[in-house]
């Protein structure tokens, strides 16, 4: 059961639910409805981010439940493969196949085919919970961990019900973005005593780059044989949790060499009879990000933007001699005078061509805009 100490963590996280809902799931239908929550709560803001806002009516346990119950049943099963080739891992192959089936899977990919990645072999055990850091990678713009969580014999892992990264030097927390958790495989049956992860978190530009790191994780477990009970999801009961497991991490300062290249191309084109400016690009080995602005200051109402992109997606297509890599979006914003998009990168292949396809509409009626961002 959940002791006062241990519930009162999981209250205090419920604020933090944003961050767990892009973290642990890539659910379309799910980043929308929380778009849309946040727009109509928040249409004043500057910026308006997709995955905050919309559950924070909820009470605190139901979202302490919502977080620890459903999330790890949507990112078993509903993630889309990407193929990321024959590139050797080395003592992160465990990794492949789970990152193959993460939104972000072609910018991890990118990294350890460049040797842009610092290996770690980090670990703590408490009170029979083991963290290891395996791997971490890090731009001017944003940090992604490796990590794996076991256990003894005595629990079976449900999941992460958090991760987090401190700032040592400015004693912040990090801003999570993203991520996937996935349990290790016997003969291909999923290990319940092992459990790998990945998180992604945002970094400020403007901002000292970080030297001193701390990672900060909350495993989720239950009793042997629960893992395969068709209730547990569901009852509060079944859930233990691991004290708060901290690990600090020196980052390789040679990732905040790989500086940001930012364009402006200023290309018009409209979506919903609307004029749409594509205004700023920026791109780094580790994200892209798109900003589109509305041309006209009445279509600011956030009914117009909401009509403008509810239909909105786009696409980043990279070709060199290689081949072509699809580069999806994995976070989409509001914004006070237009929308923002942030997409995987590949920048550390140095590609020949950078397509960025804008999809506009439904059926017959959908528009295709596309433009080369390495002009």
């Amino acid at each position: 059961m959940i002791n006062s100490r241990e519930e009162q963590i999981m209250l205090e996280e419920a604020a933090r639910l944003q961050l767990q809902l892009q973290g642990e799931t890539d659910n379309h239908q799910i980043r929308l409805a929380v778009q849309n929550g946040m727009e109509r709560g928040k249409s004043g803001s500057k910026r308006i981010a997709l995955m905050k806002g919309s559950f924070y009516g909820l009470a605190a346990a139901a979202v302490v439940a919502f977080v620890l119950f459903i999330i790890p049943v949507w990112h078993a099963g509903q993630q889309t493969p990407v193929d990321t080739g024959p590139v050797d891992w080395g003592v992160l192959e465990p990794f492949r196949e789970f990152n193959s089936y993460d939104i972000n899977a072609p910018t991890f990919e990118s990294a350890v085919r460049n040797d842009y990645v610092q290996l770690l072999d980090n670990g703590v055990e408490v009170d029979g919970y083991l963290i290891t850091l395996n791997a971490v990678t890090a731009d001017e713009n944003r940090i992604v961990l490796l990590y794996t969580a076991e256990t003894s014999n005595d629990q079976e892992i449900y999941g992460f019900s958090s991760s987090r990264m401190l700032d040592v030097q400015t004693e912040s927390w990090l801003n999570r973005t993203g991520g996937i958790g996935a349990h290790a495989k016997i003969n291909g049956e999923d290990n319940y005593h092992k459990y790998y992860g990945k998180s992604e978190f945002e970094l400020d530009r403007s901002r000292p780059f970080p030297e001193q790191l701390e990672a900060d994780f909350l495993i989720a477990s239950v009793d042997p044989g629960k893992m395969d009970d068709p209730k547990t999801g569901t009852i509060m009961a079944d859930i233990h949790y691991s004290p708060r497991i901290k690990l600090a991490i020196k980052l390789d300062q040679r990732f905040k060499e790989m500086k940001t290249e930012v364009i402006y191309p200023n290309k018009e084109f409209q979506i919903e009879g609307h004029e749409v400016v594509l205004s700023r690009v920026e791109m780094s080995p580790l994200m892209i990000k798109v900003r589109y602005e509305l041309k006209n200051e009445e279509d600011y109402e956030w009914e117009v933007r909401q009509k403008v992109f509810e239909y909105f997606s786009g696409m980043v297509t990279a070709r060199s001699g290689a081949g072509t890599v699809q580069l999806p979006m994995g976070i989409g914003a509001g914004l006070a005078d237009g929308y923002e998009h942030i997409f995987s990168s590949n920048q550390l292949d140095d590609p020949d061509s950078l397509v960025l396809e804008i999809k506009a509409g439904q059926g017959i009626g959908v528009s295709v805009n596309q433009f080369e961002l390495l002009e």
